[in-house]
């Protein structure tokens, strides 16, 4: 089984690596992915064997995995209805969503195949790590190759990074749970619809890339908590992922933990994820600079309120975007003019000695009053994006170095995911040498 599993991921490496490299177009593309997918699926199913693949079948689990989907895509589409739609970039001939439909189902269902063998063949005292190394492997093949080596100036990285890779990973490590308890079927309900959804619907909701980013984030983790309390905690401690003393703890913990906890965590997590928008008339904004110490000062988080530019006075501080700009400006007000029905508002950083360029204050201009200064906490989020900032400056600068080091990255994982199945073979092969 060891030998094969190597074949499996290795074989899916190949794909993906071959599919990333020929450039050949038009309907070619599309036959050689459905062909060499196709592929890998009947290799897996030969390899497994049918009876596994049913053995690994939970009927309870895979119903969760398609409410939770469906539940994911509820929320995006509410949300869609605030902040608009999109139109979808596929073709809607007959013909085109046939194709499409072959094109990403064959490879969902032999990726998943694949991911359902990996977690599988993993050692129940290495099971966690097993899941993350499975993750970050399917989360890198999910990316055409040249996004990693296409990347622009640090801030275009760290928004990848923040609205692309993460979500694909808390997919990705939900999906390999999923697989885990309710092998491949189970992951497929999951993300087949969340694919089925992008590849066949004729509208995508589009909301602004942070809000879709911890949405799509969030959901698979709160799933993940999800699925673990509902499932039987017999089925967890076969599979590794409890001790007996937990499975103690949470059968005492089952009988405390009431549905009133559910809510109370279900309202706390729609604020958070609300709130961080805007959407309920306040946002956190991390300040980024020292132009307002000491009042602000970098790595502390500011909560703004949205205020109408009449309500706005003389030694407020305010945030404000000018066109143009990408972050926000969080100074101080020091002069309101009022000129010919309009008003021009001037701000000022406390650390700065020149006044900034008035603003046309309007009813739509995008003003906010900050009421509360949180110290400090921001850090977090300015250490990771230098850390992404710094990561990419150093791959651009060697293009191939960037392709040995993601080559490395991808072979190591999928060789990680193996290497935890050793020792009960060479304690078998002891045995048989005694």
């Amino acid at each position: 089984m060891l030998k094969k599993s190597i074949a499996i991921m290795t074989l899916t490496l190949a794909i993906y690596m071959l599919l990333n490299s020929i450039k050949i177009g038009g309907i070619m593309s599309y036959f050689m992915s459905l062909t060499l997918w196709s592929f890998l699926t009947l290799l897996i199913i030969w390899a497994s064997g049918l009876e596994n693949l049913k053995a690994w079948h939970s009927k309870p689990v895979t119903i969760m995995a398609t409410v939770i989907a469906v539940v994911q895509l509820l929320i995006l589409m509410n949300i869609g209805i605030f902040t608009g739609f999109g139109g979808s970039p596929y073709a809607f001939t007959p013909t085109a969503i046939i194709i499409n439909m072959a094109y990403f189902s064959s490879a969902l269902i032999a990726i998943e195949l694949s991911r359902a063998y990996a977690i599988k063949s993993c050692l129940k005292r290495k099971i966690f790590t097993g899941m993350a190394l499975t993750a970050l492997f399917y989360t890198f093949i999910s990316f055409p190759l040249t996004k990693f080596l296409t990347l622009g100036a640090p801030a275009e990285t760290a928004k990848f990074l923040g609205s692309d890779f993460l979500p694909a990973f808390a997919q990705s490590l939900f999906a390999t749970y999923l697989a885990l308890l309710g092998g491949p079927v189970a992951s497929i309900a999951y993300l087949g619809i969340l694919e089925a959804f992008e590849w066949l619907s004729p509208i995508l909701p589009n909301p602004p890339w942070a809000l879709k980013a911890l949405i799509t984030t969030l959901i698979p983790v709160a799933g993940f908590l999800i699925v673990s309390e509902t499932v039987s905690p017999f089925k967890l401690l076969q599979l590794g992922i409890i001790s007996r003393a937990e499975l103690k703890s949470r059968v005492s913990r089952a009988k405390k933990f009431t549905g009133l906890s559910w809510v109370t965590i279900a309202v706390v997590g729609v604020i958070l994820i609300l709130g961080s928008t805007g959407l309920l008339g306040f946002q956190p904004s991390i300040i980024a600079s020292g132009s307002m110490r000491p009042t602000l000062d970098v790595g502390d988080i500011a909560i703004t309120v949205q205020m109408s530019p009449d309500k706005i006075k003389v030694g407020d501080i305010i945030q404000y975007w000018r066109a143009g700009d990408q972050a926000p400006t969080i100074h101080r007000v020091i002069e309101i003019n009022h000129a010919g029905g309009t008003t021009y508002i001037t701000t000022k950083g406390d650390a700065n000695t020149a006044p900034d360029e008035p603003i046309v204050a309007t009813v739509s201009q995008r003003l906010g009053k900050v009421v509360l200064v949180i110290p400090k906490i921001g850090w977090v989020s300015i250490y990771l994006k230098n850390f992404a900032a710094q990561a990419w400056s150093l791959l651009a600068n060697n293009i191939h170095a960037s392709y040995t080091i993601l080559g490395t990255i991808l072979i190591s994982t999928a060789i990680g995911i193996h290497r935890y199945r050793n020792q009960p073979l060479k304690k078998l092969r002891r045995r048989l040498k005694r």
